[in-house]
């Protein structure tokens, strides 16, 4: 067992080294995020932010309020990138696309959709990854900028999360009369399935 660890141990460690692996990892990544639905990487982030809250306060020992700005500051990225994975999701659905447009202008809009979902689930997916290989590591560092200002990455996190959040209300005026078909886009990228 002790060999089968140390093996995994010395490939952590050198595996930035492996083009193989780079590849292997992107493709995967990719097929991760074109399979899975939004659901998925919900439940990711949301484990993500447990296991945030229980480093925070029961590790490091942080109270309520700097733990409420550490798991904001862990997963403000993964949260605009969900967010924005839904706008697309909802804005460029084929039931909101017939509403508005047809024809040759419903399939560009299924290709940017497919971008606007996969591009940041695969964002979420790395992160994720980046944590699960490094959890030692994770589990007992600080967030680099829990005592900085707010850096730029983390404002225009919080911008995409508002624009987005601001996006998905309008849709419901936009979705009017279709309020059903908006529930059902909803329903089909929240869902935990394939």
């Amino acid at each position: 067992m002790q060999t089968v660890l140390h093996h995994i141990r010395i490939f952590a460690h050198e595996h930035d080294d492996i083009p193989a692996f780079h590849a292997a990892y992107l493709v995967g990544t990719f097929l991760a995020a074109a399979i899975f639905n939004l659901g998925f990487f919900l439940v990711l982030i949301a484990a993500h932010m447990c296991l945030d809250i229980i480093k925070y306060r029961d590790l490091h020992g942080f109270g309520w309020l700097l733990t409420a700005r550490a798991v904001i500051y862990e997963n403000i990225v993964d949260i605009a990138l969900f967010l924005l994975a839904l706008t697309f999701a909802v804005y460029l659905h084929h039931t909101f696309a017939v509403i508005a447009v047809s024809g040759l202008v419903r399939s560009e809009f299924t290709i940017i959709r497919g971008l606007g979902t996969i591009l940041p689930k695969m964002g979420i997916v790395e992160h994720t990854f980046g944590i699960l290989l490094n959890f030692h590591a994770y589990l007992y560092s600080l967030h680099p900028d829990l005592k900085q200002p707010i850096a730029r990455v983390h404002r225009w996190s919080s911008i995409t999360v508002i624009i987005c959040l601001i996006l998905l209300g309008l849709a419901v005026v936009l979705y009017q009369g279709h309020l059903i078909d908006l529930g059902s886009v909803l329903r089909n990228e929240l869902e935990l399935k394939l």
